[in-house]
């Protein structure tokens, strides 16, 4: 285990982070201490992780796969997020009921990405959503989302790999994949810039893959990100104020301890002023015993650790020891 990004703790959080909870306790064995996965420490924290009641609870909802299509895209119960949990948490298609999960997800395609069910505003027009409502359309804040997730779970489809295939391509257009909705179309034309978000999500995925700082798709992605940062105001809905500097999760919304956990899988970008500030302040906000408090939560995840403001969250420390370790790496 490379020990560097440790020293810039003011303490060794490891045994705290083992002693926690299984999900933290069974990606600390496997991103920071680098144990196999087929050791017997990480087995037996598997076996923990698969019985415990929150996370059997997580996975029968994004079971449900969009049954309820969302009203705002900042929902954290929509299923490819809960599904994207669950593969943070290590969990693959090899395990109970996740393969079906995949499969339900991959059932919905436009336009050669993956679909969520959503109603795609239009202005003076209220959309009315019935019992019967069936309408799935990919955008670029969430075909990358599913893609990168499914990736993750083991899913090496036909399918997987071509919609991969074609959200890359959607990035090797200055502008990269933009949604085009009625609200945000008069900014889009005014700065002529991707949307961070979508870059985000986008560049969570190219990360999956060997890369290279000459990638048009990962230089035009990141591009969205730079521009945002240097035009200093909100745009496109999303900004750089309390809200942006939350340790926060799930990685729903566009924030610091997003940016950084997907910028530090880059060595290209570790350079970028863009992630270094934002190491900075992820040093800067722990404690004496280098742990983490989460500041913002999801109503949705009030009965977990990571939505606890009054406690220090072992997975919010683990995400901050992971992303140090990546940055020094």
């Amino acid at each position: 285990m490379n020990e560097t990004w440790l020293s810039k703790l003011h303490g060794n959080p490891i045994d705290w982070l083992l002693s926690g909870n299984p999900w933290t306790k069974h990606m600390t064995l496997i991103d920071l201490i680098e144990k196999p996965k087929e050791s017997d420490e990480v087995t037996k924290a598997k076996k923990e992780l698969k019985k415990d009641p929150l996370v059997l609870q997580l996975i029968d909802d994004a079971g449900k796969w969009f049954s309820i299509p969302p009203k705002r895209h900042d929902d954290s119960k929509m299923s490819h997020y809960q599904l994207k949990i669950l593969a943070d948490f290590g969990f693959t298609e090899s395990d109970p009921k996740i393969k079906d999960i995949s499969e339900k997800a991959m059932k919905y395609v436009e336009n050669g990405t993956f679909a969520i069910k959503q109603a795609l505003p239009e202005r003076g027009i209220n959309i009315k959503i019935s019992d019967d409502f069936n309408e799935w359309h990919s955008l670029p804040c969430d075909s990358p989302v599913i893609s990168s997730t499914l990736y993750r779970l083991g899913n090496r489809s036909e399918l997987l790999m071509k919609s991969i295939d074609v959200i890359k391509d959607k990035w090797n257009s200055e502008t990269g994949w933009f949604c085009h909705l009625f609200f945000v179309e008069s900014q889009y034309k005014r700065h002529k810039v991707g949307c961070m978000m979508a870059g985000l999500e986008a560049l969570e995925l190219f990360s999956l893959f060997p890369h290279a700082e000459e990638d048009l798709f990962i230089k035009n992605a990141f591009k969205s990100l730079q521009y945002h940062k240097d035009y200093g105001k909100s745009l496109y809905y999303f900004g750089r104020s309390k809200k942006f500097w939350t340790l926060k999760y799930p990685f729903v919304w566009y924030n610091a301890l997003y940016i950084a956990e997907v910028l530090s899988r880059f060595d290209f970008f570790k350079k970028e002023m863009l992630l270094k500030e934002i190491i900075d302040w992820i040093l800067e906000s722990q404690d004496k015993d280098g742990r983490f408090k989460p500041t913002s939560m999801f109503m949705k995840y009030k009965n977990w650790d990571f939505s606890n403001k009054k406690e220090n969250s072992p997975w919010i420390t683990f995400l901050c020891c992971k992303i140090l370790k990546q940055y020094y790496s």
